[in-house]
C-alpha cells in the first residue's frame, strides 16, 4: 500500500531513469531509386552511410525512421519482401516524409522488412531479436 515500502525492482515501458524515452533514431535518404541510405547522428550503428543494410532491431525497443528520401520514397515495414504492411507498433507506415515509429511488441516476427513503396529494389531484411 505505501510506494516507499515498494522496494521491488521494476524495468519496462519505454523510459530511461530519467522519464525520457529510449529511441534510436536513423536517417533515411536515397541513392537515386535503387537504394535507400542509412546514417544516424552519432555514426553508431552506421559508422559511413550504407546503403539497403540489413537491420537489427530489438523487441520492446522504438525506433524512428526519419525519411529525408525527397518524398519520392515511401518507406514501409512489411511482413515479407514485396508483401503486406506490417502496421503492429508502427505509426506513420509508408510515409514519403517524416518520421516513421516502430516500437517493437514482444510479438514481433523474427524476419520483417522494409521496402519502398514506388521502387521494389529499394529494401532489405529486418532481423527482430
Amino acid at each position: 500500500a505505501s510506494v516507499a515500502a515498494d522496494t521491488t525492482r521494476q524495468l519496462g515501458g519505454d523510459l530511461d531513469v530519467n522519464g525520457k524515452t529510449i529511441a534510436h533514431t536513423f536517417t533515411i535518404g536515397s541513392n537515386g531509386s535503387t537504394d535507400y541510405t542509412f546514417s544516424d547522428a552519432g555514426n553508431i550503428w552506421f559508422p559511413t552511410t550504407e546503403n539497403d543494410p540489413v537491420l537489427y532491431l530489438r523487441r520492446g525497443e522504438q525506433y524512428i525512421f526519419v525519411n529525408n528520401s525527397g518524398g519520392g520514397h515511401p518507406f514501409e515495414i512489411r511482413q515479407s519482401a514485396g508483401g503486406a504492411a506490417y502496421n503492429t507498433g508502427v505509426t506513420n507506415n509508408s510515409a514519403s516524409s517524416g518520421n516513421i515509429v516502430f516500437k517493437v511488441p514482444m510479438s514481433a516476427p523474427s524476419t520483417l522488412y522494409y521496402q519502398c513503396t514506388v521502387h521494389s529494389g529499394m529494401g532489405n531484411t529486418i532481423n527482430i531479436v
